[in-house]
């Protein structure tokens, strides 16, 4: 931990594959060979020197992937670069896009012997050269400057989990029938931002974070960084090309751009503005950043910085017994046998040993853990605490609510998401289907809520001593 002078870097890179890929993001394969908007990677920089000779860092690494996992790729291809940076201080995350590239092979089935084809491996090996380079630009170009808090709200995510009178969830479920209840979940309009600003007092660059993935795109075949892309032209628009946008994604793992209500005002709102999905989103961002710069906190130069790494173990989820009976029975069922399985036992899922019921089970016991790396990072009033999981919305609900910061900002699929998959709450996990399922999760209600009371005592540790007001 250090306070002192605050020092600011930033960068940003290309990641567009170069050449034709795989989209990550759906149960079938996509092959993209366009992109109707860049992938960016984006470098944030922040460093404290006290006079007393203490030094505190953090590197927040934002990326338009589906996934983080390449950290050690990174860190391979930094070298010996950027000696006084400790690597343990460097934050990855993503935007969850469903219109990038896969990171590993074995996800779908790739083209063989297509010279124009970038398999997943030559991709991760270009990410990390040009991730890389986008850290040790925003390290070696941090200068003294000054931080400003700001806070707004923006429609941007809604509950994507329909209920109904039987008992069951459905994400994506119709909510044009009798039996439709309501949604499983409140929503989070809460827009974080953080503004940076250079020497010159001059705006540097904003860290812009609210709960909703990126996935206006999601089922087409063409590389896009969704409304992220939309959001920085309007950035570039209104303040200059060359501030800067770091974005995170609070928790929203129920949480999608898709509407499950409002769908005919929406259509015809956007009809009559002649707007799409991803512009009409960066329009209500914008009027959240608008409103947070216009009455963002006085600016920081000197302030506090601690930077805690943590190793939660949180237990798995258990694979039934009868759950392991349907898996397996899977190969051997015909195809009208097949169609009457629950749902998503009726085929196997490609996404990886998460979804491969028969080994899990057969190798868990009764205490399984799940190694979980967390963050919880105070940058003067406000506090960054990051998962790696598609974090249901209520446990976001439940930190912010307990947070001893003044400004809590929660960041979802960071530094291990390959690992994470998503977290669902108990309600969830009682109405079943795809995110709310054993198949589709490493960790369930029991851990979720470890997973808070941890980050809850982190930050009260990170400000002890300390209060704000509050309004009840």
């Amino acid at each position: 931990m250090a306070r002192g002078t605050l020092y600011i870097g930033w960068a940003r890179t290309d990641i567009t594959p170069p050449k034709k890929s795989l989209l990550q993001g759906q149960f079938h394969a996509r092959l993209a060979t366009a992109a109707t908007s860049p992938l960016t990677a984006t470098a944030l920089a922040l460093e404290v020197q006290s006079s007393d000779g203490a030094v505190e860092q953090v590197v927040f690494l934002s990326c338009d992937l589906a996934q983080e996992s390449f950290k050690e790729d990174l860190l391979a291809c930094l070298g010996d670069c950027c000696p006084d940076l400790d690597r343990r201080k460097i934050s990855i995350m993503v935007t969850h896009t469903h219109n990038a590239p896969p990171l590993h092979s074995g996800m779908y089935e790739e083209p063989v012997d297509d010279p124009d084809f970038m398999t997943p491996d030559e991709y991760r090996a270009l990410l990390a050269r040009r991730t890389a380079q986008v850290v040790a630009e925003a390290w070696e170009g941090r200068r003294a400057g000054g931080l400003r808090r700001g806070f707004g709200y923006a429609v941007v995510g809604r509950c994507r989990r329909a209920t109904y009178a039987d008992g069951s969830a459905r994400m994506y479920g119709r909510t044009d029938q009798a039996d439709f209840l309501g949604l499983e979940s409140c929503d989070d309009h809460a827009v974080n931002l953080l503004f940076t600003q250079d020497p010159r007092g001059q705006l540097s660059g904003l860290v812009i974070n609210l709960a909703c993935t990126s996935q206006c795109d999601e089922s087409t075949e063409e590389i896009s960084a969704d409304f992220w892309h939309d959001v920085r032209q309007a950035v570039a628009k209104r303040f200059g090309p060359q501030v800067h946008v770091l974005p995170q994604c609070a928790p929203a793992g129920d949480a999608s751009p898709h509407l499950l209500l409002d769908q005919r005002e929406e259509r015809d709102l956007r009809d009559r503005m002649g707007l799409n999905d991803k512009r009409i989103i960066a329009r209500r961002i914008m009027a959240a950043v608008e409103e947070g710069w216009a009455w963002a906190s006085e600016p920081e130069k000197e302030l506090e910085l601690i930077h805690q790494v943590r190793i939660l173990d949180l237990p798995r989820l258990q694979v039934s017994e009868a759950e392991y009976a349907m898996e397996k029975a899977i190969p051997n069922l015909t195809p009208e046998e097949l169609k009457r399985q629950p749902w998503s036992f009726e085929r196997r899922w490609p996404f990886g040993p998460v979804c491969d019921l028969i080994t899990r089970y057969e190798q868990q016991g009764p205490d399984v853990k799940h190694p979980t790396e967390c963050r919880t990072i105070r940058v003067g009033d406000a506090v960054f605490a990051t998962n790696p999981f598609e974090l249901f919305m209520d446990y976001g609900a439940r930190i912010r609510a307990r947070s001893k910061a003044l400004q809590t900002f929660l960041v979802q699929l960071a530094d291990g998401s390959g690992d994470g998959f998503y977290l669902p709450t108990r309600r969830a996990l009682a109405g079943g289907h795809y995110s709310a399922l054993t198949k589709s999760n490493w960790v369930g209600p029991e851990g979720g809520q470890l997973l808070v009371e941890e980050t809850v005592a982190a930050i009260a540790e990170l400000f002890a001593g300390e209060s704000y007001p509050t309004t009840r």
